[in-house]
């Protein structure tokens, strides 16, 4: 059990964290732009909050509390296809590995809600001209990327409930925790839905996460650590002035 000086010290360390957060206005405004994966952001940090920059996921550090603004991957079938679509440029252009690694690596909502069948369905075209002894011949090939293309079609569309879905089962284990809240907003013209999370048996442990689509891809903001309050005025603090370059 933590000894009582050491719950003081949180407790003030808290405290000064959401004085600090409820005066950025004063303290430290100015907007950051940065570049998550696929996304052009703008947004304000909170004061005394650190931020790591690790590319396609970027991290906002108060001690050992942490969230994280990442860029999830493919969330519907346009983004899909824009992957599908690289991948066929960068094998036309001869990078025949970053092609072949940039299909191997798909995942996504459609992958994971596919019904019996349409997976290998789906990769079948690609299974056939590239698990063969002998190397596909290059225009081979890039048409059977062309039928993956033509294939990705075929997977049903995506909800927002399964980006949610998505989300959460990829950051916790389904078997702990339950969803208490559910919402959807719009901030600077960009749907995000909202949803907390806290232990199913006591109830405790919250969490939040916010995710949006752009371009086909996701964006999720997402407490990873700390306490309840101080971490959740960061994190609506963030919420709130994130604004989104659309991704055309």
């Amino acid at each position: 059990m933590p000894r009582r000086s050491d719950v003081t010290a949180i407790l003030a360390l808290a405290a000064g964290l959401v004085a600090g957060t409820r005066c950025s206005r004063d303290v430290e405004a100015t907007p950051v732009r940065l570049e998550i994966g696929h996304h052009q952001v703008q947004l304000v940090i909170p004061p005394t909050w650190e931020h790591l920059d690790h590319g396609r996921e970027h991290l906002f550090r108060q001690g050992e509390w942490q969230i994280s603004l990442l860029d999830m991957g493919v969330a519907t079938h346009e983004g899909f296809v824009r992957d599908l679509r690289i991948a066929e440029s960068l094998w036309h252009e001869g990078r025949r590995e970053d092609a072949s690694a940039r299909i191997h690596d798909l995942r996504g909502p459609m992958l994971r809600n596919a019904r019996r069948g349409q997976i290998g369905d789906f990769w079948k075209p690609w299974t056939d001209v590239t698990y063969h002894p002998e190397p596909g011949d290059s225009v081979v090939i890039g048409a059977a990327i062309g039928a993956l293309i033509d294939g990705a079609a075929r997977f049903d569309s995506v909800t927002t409930e399964d980006l949610i879905e998505y989300v959460l089962a990829s950051r916790m284990d389904p078997k702990r925790y339950a969803v208490a809240r559910q919402s959807v907003r719009t901030i600077h013209g960009f749907d995000w839905a909202e949803v907390e999370t806290w232990d199913r048996v006591s109830h405790l442990a919250r969490s939040r996460v916010a995710l949006t689509e752009n371009g086909g891809y996701l964006l999720v903001l997402a407490i990873d650590r700390g306490l309840p309050e101080p971490t959740e005025v960061a994190f609506e603090a963030l919420l709130a002035s994130i604004q989104v370059k659309l991704e055309e």
